[in-house]
């Protein structure tokens, strides 16, 4: 196994540190595919970071040919301060693909990134959903033959996938400028893993995680010679949000199968009056929860696995 060290400088807009892509590339010298692996382009999300170090430490001895470039921490400036965003622009990084060489901090490890993916034949990126079971995130792939190859290729993992909410409201959000929805579009396999915990690192959920991915770097030869047509989605992604502020209450737990009608929360005031019942709009599985009691009007409360439409 040879192993390299790299950085890719995008511009010093911290004084004295630097700003650009930290990572390692692994050559096997075995026959497989290149593939880039990326964690924490939001930089609260740092159990992503932990998963890929466990996959870094265990790669010489996984016996998986090919190539591989892992970028643990994309965010370093949002990470040093447990947030979300870029925090010089307060950008997310997830949302401005393929990004622009002469903008903002956000917007240049973007355009860095995807040049990078040039060179790379698929794209693991692993993020946290915060209270949460562990999951993968499929985005919609116009091209059937892709489509159900990123499909059956998510199937490798072990852990349950789920299609993107429908593109009218996840393009309302920016995710059709998100890092695996660029690369997809671009007619190469991607996909997003979600991880446990927020602004901590879930030791638990890194070594499931890295699992996860094992298995799938493992199956990628077979994914990308699959040309079997598109695959079934059984359930997306649909999330739901406060309609009033208060102290969110929940009535479930992540992983619960809940009917239409069930109760998955509720919002008080501070003297314990109800604001608002939240209710489950059809039968689910809850994956997500907002691990935040205090919200705001529009806050999200929950993420719930559904039947399309």
């Amino acid at each position: 196994m040879k192993i390299e060290s790299f950085e890719i400088a995008v511009g010093r807009d911290d004084p004295g540190i630097s700003t650009g892509l930290v990572g390692r590339r692994y050559d096997t010298g075995k026959p497989g595919p290149k593939v880039l692996l990326t964690g924490a382009l939001h930089g609260d999300e740092l159990t992503a970071t932990g998963a890929l170090w466990r996959v870094m430490e265990r790669l010489d001895s996984a016996d998986i040919g090919g190539q591989f470039t892992i970028i643990p921490l994309v965010n370093q400036q949002g990470a040093r301060q447990s947030r979300r965003h870029v925090p010089l622009a307060t950008t997310d990084l997830n949302r401005v693909f393929p990004g622009r060489k002469d903008g903002e901090l956000g917007e240049r490890l973007a355009a860095a990134l995807a040049d990078l993916m040039g060179s790379h034949d698929a794209l693991i990126d692993v993020h946290t959903a915060g209270w949460s079971t562990l999951f993968l995130l499929l985005d919609h792939i116009a091209d059937p033959q892709l489509q159900g190859r990123v499909y059956r290729w998510a199937a490798s993992s072990g852990l349950p996938a789920f299609g993107e909410m429908p593109p009218e409201q996840a393009n309302l959000q920016g995710l059709d400028r998100c890092w695996p929805t660029w690369v997809v579009n671009n007619g190469k396999p991607a996909v997003t893993i979600e991880l446990s915990s927020l602004m901590t690192l879930d030791v638990a959920g890194a070594e499931k995680g890295a699992e996860a991915i094992l298995k799938m770097l493992r199956d990628l030869p077979r994914a990308l010679a699959d040309k079997s047509g598109a695959e079934p989605i059984k359930l997306v992604r649909k999330e739901v949000y406060s309609e009033t502020g208060g102290l969110f209450e929940t009535a479930c737990n992540v992983g619960e199968r809940v009917k239409s009608g069930t109760i998955i929360g509720r919002i008080r005031t501070i003297l314990g009056d109800p604001q608002e019942t939240i209710t489950s709009p059809s039968a689910a599985e809850v994956i997500a929860l907002n691990p935040v009691c205090a919200v705001m009007v529009g806050t999200h409360l929950a993420t719930l696995a559904v039947a399309p439409d």
